[in-house]
């Protein structure tokens, strides 16, 4: 036992010292859409928030819900609380590895060295320093305690043990969808090491496959290509680029230099896991086998991800290899020395390389984040608009909007802030967060808006600068989009319309706007919801016109309560004048009471695109 503990504490200090920078990581990307869940649940109510699809269909309460929802409770937007939570968790990791390799093989220091093995594993990168990939840490913690209760069934036969099985198991549902890869698991370690008890595996594989059912029948059609699934020849082409990168060595995009040194360490590593595999089979070790089935179980629903490979995806399956191996390096054949060293250093080096990329990207935010804060405490009630943001920090930032956190903070991106980031349709878009030019110049003429730079680091004041450049570039032209929720684009609108709330306008049942066009514009937007009428009035037909051409008609059904729809622009639209639309909706709600109003649809935005 004393021996195990100094393995352990071995293991915690390699796994401090290796991704340190990552336990004072701050929030990033996804991070921000799942602090706003304690605002969500105020209005969709706690059981939907925790329990509705999300992203792909996924339902993770315990990885993503609970873990967002718990902390931010307690502690607000802080990091480290949540960073603390996950490196706590991937200790524990290490501590069931150790024990699983130990216990099953019973080879000293075997699972220390597979331990150490998975991390330095360069995958482990991204888990160990953003928030949102928690469900990579997890998930594995569920995966490895349901083992090491199996094997104590196995062994002695223990009821309780056998029950322990079944709630890690179950509770893994909570973490990752790809739970249902453990009864696969479950029966290697069975079929190798105590085949007769073979009889308790079909109720595993009935529960999996049930939830497998029911997961898939839950999520939405895909639209997007880059999480669809291809069931075609490209599997064993990206069934071979991950088992390229499942050595942690391959960065193509960042090995350029000094290429030749990183492929020759690739190989040895990659010769040293096939040489190690070769050697436990010529010995007949069964546990090299359940290394294999346990990387290729975890890997295997990923693989037809054919436009979504990622190294993060191996932060699972790398326990699998780095269990076999641990054995093997244990035994120390002297043939596996140069191996693992070329490995550990290399791979290892691209893990803390993959820590303090994501650490700077999140220190940008954080000191984006703070410096709007205090732009709002000195310019209380104003617009705040950016210019200058880069493509990092928008993406890194602003896309998920983490502004909306803070009670009464507007921010938008300055008027032609979204030339600076990249395009990456299937993110978003960063022209939803830009302030139009002509509500822009009205703001700042006005004294309602300031605006300042992120570029060097630190927050400036440029309105002056900005004051001048509005005056000289946006007359009274008119927007191609319309806020419905800023009174600055008021002037837009025509009959039809009621006083804003939270953001959005109630339309009568025909109401109509003004938009100036541009020659790139080529379709009409229209973004609407039923406000909180619960289907009310069953189907509500839209229609869009535009200089009275009629472009667009949608049927909104009874259980949808949001509209986003496109119609393309009539032939001929004279782009010089402005473009008037109207909107036709039926049938209409009417308020109770003398003089109630007349209600269509809630709209946030109409724009031209």
């Amino acid at each position: 036992m004393r021996e195990r503990l100094a393995g352990f504490a071995l293991a915690c200090a390699v796994c401090l010292w290796l991704y340190w920078p990552g336990l004072m990581t701050w929030f990033a990307m996804d991070d921000f859409a799942w602090l706003g869940l304690r605002q969500a649940a105020g209005d969709a109510g706690w059981l939907a928030v925790l329990f509705s699809p999300k992203a792909q269909g996924t339902v993770r309460p315990l990885s993503e819900r609970l873990y967002f929802l718990g902390l931010e409770g307690l502690f607000g937007i802080e990091a480290l609380p949540f960073r603390i939570v996950a490196f706590a968790t991937q200790l524990l990791n290490l501590w069931l590895v150790m024990r699983l390799v130990d216990r099953v093989t019973g080879v000293r220091a075997a699972g220390v060295v597979a331990a150490l093995l998975w991390l330095a594993n360069s995958a482990l990168g991204l888990a160990m320093s953003w928030t949102s990939a928690y469900n990579q840490i997890l998930w594995p913690c569920f995966l490895l305690a349901a083992c090491n209760a199996r094997w104590t069934w196995l062994e002695s036969g223990s009821r309780r043990a056998r029950w322990a099985e079944w709630a890690f198991f179950l509770l893994g549902f909570g973490a990752l969808e790809l739970q249902v890869v453990y009864p696969v698991i479950a029966a290697a370690l069975t079929l190798l090491y105590r085949r007769e008890r073979w009889r308790d595996l079909p109720p595993l594989f009935a529960v999996a496959g049930a939830y497998a059912v029911f997961n898939r029948a839950m999520a939405p059609a895909q639209t997007s290509t880059v999480y669809t699934l291809y069931w075609d020849g490209s599997l064993f082409a990206t069934f071979g680029t991950y088992l390229r990168m499942a050595t942690g060595l391959w960065r193509p995009e960042l090995t350029r230099e000094y290429a030749e040194w990183w492929t020759a360490a690739e190989w040895l590593a990659a010769a040293g896991v096939v040489a190690g595999l070769g050697w436990m089979a010529w010995r007949r070790e069964k546990w090299g086998l359940f290394g294999v089935v346990w990387f290729l179980a975890t890997l295997g629903p990923i693989v037809p991800l054919k436009n979504h490979i990622s190294d993060y995806y191996l932060t699972v399956p790398a326990i699998g290899l780095a269990m076999a191996m641990g054995v093997v390096v244990a035994r120390r054949p002297v043939w596996a020395l140069a191996p693992v060293v070329a490995y550990a250093i290399g791979s290892g080096y691209w893990a803390r390389q993959t820590v303090n990329y994501n650490y700077a990207r999140a220190e940008q935010g954080r000191a984006l984040f703070g410096g709007v804060q205090e732009a709002m405490r000195l310019h209380p009630g104003n617009l705040i608009l950016l210019t200058a943001v880069s493509s990092e920090q928008y993406w890194g930032v602003m896309n998920d909007n983490p502004f909306r956190l803070v009670p009464g903070l507007k921010v938008y991106l300055a008027p032609g802030g979204e030339e600076n980031s990249e395009k990456h349709p299937e993110l978003g878009d960063p022209g939803r967060f830009v302030l139009p030019g002509p509500a822009a110049r009205a703001a700042l003429e006005a004294g309602q808006a300031v605006v300042y730079s992120p570029a060097g680091g630190k927050l400036r004041n440029v309105t002056g600068l900005w004051l001048g450049i509005a005056k000289q570039r946006w007359g009274d032209e008119l927007s191609p989009l319309v806020d419905m929720g800023q009174p600055l684009m008021a002037g837009q609108l025509d009959k039809g319309w009621h006083p804003i709330e939270q953001g959005f306008r109630w339309s009568e049942g025909r109401a109509s706007l003004r938009l100036g066009a541009t020659a790139e514009v080529r379709s009409l937007t229209l973004d609407g919801f039923r406000g909180g009428e619960a289907g009310a009035r069953g189907e509500v037909t839209i229609v869009a016109a535009v200089n009275g051409v009629d472009v667009g008609r949608w049927v909104m059904p009874k259980d949808d309560s949001s509209l986003a729809v496109t119609a393309a622009l009539p032939e001929g639209l004279d782009r010089a004048k402005p473009v008037r639309v109207e909107v036709r909706i039926t049938p209409v709600l009417r308020e109770p009471g003398p003089g109630g109003r007349e209600l269509g649809l809630a709209f946030g935005k109409i724009g031209l695109r």
